[in-house]
């Protein structure tokens, strides 16, 4: 369906900044389970590396990833994936960011809340190879994995920190 609501388009004409809400305007439930997710992976990047420096995008982008951990001098991308159901994920949201990063020649995390992450991991490892990575994280009783994910980038070698 086609936004045609002309005061939610105004402000994008004007310069302003749409929300993921806004964005998502059908499928509210899963915007608020997104906003939490952020919110709780961020306390996870936090907890896991106190001394780190974590930016959070806040901004709605395909191609930038929510979050940038620079841990000991060194950065990784964290881009967070909520569904709703605990069916596969097959990534069909992630080539903009896939390329973009591919450019770059920087390193990616996507976390997932829930699901089968085969399909999107080899969409991954197709752009990124072994720059990138997909974990499904859900809370602390993940923290291992989202830990072994995060180091294992940080220490290879890129032409970027």
């Amino acid at each position: 369906m086609i936004d045609t609501s002309f005061r939610r388009w105004l402000p994008t004409w004007c310069g302003g900044r749409r929300t993921p809400e806004s964005f998502r305007r059908t499928n509210s439930r899963v915007s608020r389970l997104a906003v939490q997710y952020d919110a709780e992976v961020d306390a996870a990047l936090q907890r896991l590396w106190p001394k780190a420096r974590i930016y959070h995008d806040r901004e709605f982008t395909r191609d930038r990833a929510d979050f940038l951990l620079v841990v000991r001098g060194r950065g990784v991308m964290i881009e967070t994936k909520v569904k709703s159901d605990p069916g596969p994920f097959r990534g069909s949201t992630l080539p903009p960011l896939l390329d973009r990063l591919q450019r770059d020649g920087r390193r990616l995390v996507v976390l997932l809340n829930q699901g089968d992450p085969e399909p999107a991991r080899d969409l991954v490892t197709t752009k990124l190879g072994d720059k990138g990575r997909i974990v499904v994280w859900s809370g602390p009783h993940h923290d291992t994995e989202l830990r072994e994910a995060v180091e294992s980038l940080l220490h290879q070698t890129s032409r970027h920190a």
